[in-house]
């Protein structure tokens, strides 16, 4: 119970991740003290962290989400800058291979920044840990929630920590401890059924590493390729990260996973779809050696169905919904649902403060809408290969069909991609696909498909240069192999 100018007393947030961190901050301008309770130590500077592994492979952040970071840490994009992070035009600094065609290159006014993980997070918990409300204490691991008598209202947890075993109690509990959250087991204690799980399995793994970044690639700042399903399985990514140098992350399905030696990695990258990533790595110099990380499944926990979902306790991040990497949307999701959270906090404190009664439920039920957006598009995607494990909803076909004619209408039609754009990086839900002008060039797009094969109606074969630039030639680097 709050005794001082905020409206609540303590939080405790489960988890030190960039989801924990997120949420609280924006816990911190409502309690007057948050805990955020780390199982691991945290390094000094910008490493990966132990409990989380995927830190070493690539990472977006749509335009969405960094809106959300700057909201919450004012010049945070600026220091990144001067810590060589590139902060980069979509639409201009992008070479993308998008499911078997290449977008076309413009500027787009949608901005997005190149990071790794490790620094982004390192940056981020600088900015939260220096609140004067903030505590972070790392060893700790969550034995289970501490309850009312009801068992109606979480009010801490039972840690075990570097002193032993003690209690916290708190107004409010997030889990934000990621895919291996122990929430299921903590409410099933509670005699709370688990939630409804939703899978789409493609059994994915990335390699990834680090290289120095070599002079003469200037006409993109990252490239990605992406597999057409279901003739592809394999997909890649170099980024611009600061240090002056690229990220590369290799990916395959089914089983058909990247290798970390040397020669296996360039191996793989020669059989992507294109050759582009294979000519710019292959000459590069290693920094690193290669890493991989599996997701067998993207995974959605349905907690907002839960019927007796227990007061004062909340849960975001991957700790609800794991989404399939290749597709960038996890910070970005994340971002969102910490300002969606402190959002649904500042409103509990103008309506009852001291009081988190309806929190939860209205906090998760909000966190779903979120989530649904993103989990359908790439699940949609996913789901084009036979072999993905996964509930394929009836239409899904024709779905399918509509969206990769979308797609493949971004290669050539510039006021499409932007559009497509928008949905991307979150600044419209669907209905932005269903303006006239785009569903009228997507009707007749999707017509002209049934008739006209795909390398003539869309971009399937050379790269556009950066506007300003002229068309690589033949014998330059990243056509040798065209």
């Amino acid at each position: 119970m709050s005794t001082g100018q905020r409206a609540f007393g303590q939080a405790i947030v489960i988890g030190g991740s960039i989801a924990g961190l997120l949420s609280a901050r924006v816990l911190a301008d409502h309690f007057e003290k948050v805990v955020i309770l780390e199982r691991d130590p945290l390094p000094d500077g910008p490493e990966p962290r132990k409990s989380a592994p995927q830190g070493r492979h690539v990472h977006a952040l749509l335009e969405a989400g960094l809106k959300v970071m700057e909201d919450l840490f004012p010049g945070l994009v600026q220091e990144l800058e001067r810590d060589g992070v590139d902060f980069i035009d979509m639409g201009l600094e992008s070479s993308w291979f998008h499911h078997g065609s290449w977008k076309v290159r413009y500027e787009s006014g949608i901005r997005t920044i190149l990071c790794s993980r490790p620094h982004l997070e390192w940056k981020v918990r600088g900015r939260v840990t220096a609140l004067p409300q903030v505590q972070l204490r790392e060893g700790y691991t969550v034995e289970e929630l501490l309850t009312d008598g009801s068992r109606e209202r979480v009010t801490g947890v039972k840690v075990k920590g570097p002193d032993g075993a003690q209690t916290l109690q708190a107004d409010l509990v997030v889990d934000a401890s990621g895919r291996g959250s122990r929430a299921p087991q903590w409410l099933e204690a509670l005699g709370v059924g688990p939630p409804e799980e939703e899978q789409v399995g493609v059994d994915s793994a990335y390699t990834s590493r680090f290289y120095e970044r070599p002079a003469g690639f200037d006409d993109w700042k990252i490239l990605a390729v992406y597999a057409r399903a279901p003739e592809n399985r394999r997909s890649g990514f170099v980024a611009n990260v600061e240090g002056n140098r690229w990220i590369v992350s290799l990916n395959g399905y089914f089983g058909d996973h990247p290798p970390t030696d040397d020669e296996g990695f360039l191996e793989f990258a020669r059989g992507l779809p294109v050759p582009h990533i294979h000519e710019a790595i292959r000459q590069a110099r290693p920094l690193t050696q290669a890493v991989t990380y599996k997701m067998p499944a993207s995974r959605w926990l349905h907690y907002e169905r839960v019927a007796r979902l227990p007061e004062g306790f909340v849960l975001l991040g991957d700790s609800v919904c794991a989404f399939n990497p290749l597709f960038g949307q996890g910070m970005t999701v994340i971002s969102l649902g910490a300002q969606m959270l402190g959002e649904c906090v500042a409103k509990q404190a103008r309506s009852t403060p001291g009081d988190m009664r309806g929190l939860s439920r209205r906090f998760q039920k909000k966190l779903s809408g979120l989530i649904g957006l993103c989990w359908f598009l790439a699940t949609t995607m996913d789901l084009r290969y036979p072999q993905a494990r996964g509930k394929r909803p009836f239409g899904l076909g024709l779905l399918q069909w509509s969206v990769m004619n979308l797609i493949d209408l971004t290669s050539m039609d510039q006021k499409a991609c932007q559009e497509f754009y928008k949905v991307l990086h979150m600044r419209g839900g669907l209905e932005v696909l269903l303006q006239p002008r785009l569903a009228l060039s997507l009707l007749g797009y999707s017509l002209k498909s049934l008739f006209v094969p795909l390398e003539r109606r869309a971009n399937v074969t050379a790269p556009p240069p950066r506007p300003g630039q002229p068309a690589p030639g033949r014998d330059e680097r990243l056509d040798t192999a065209a």
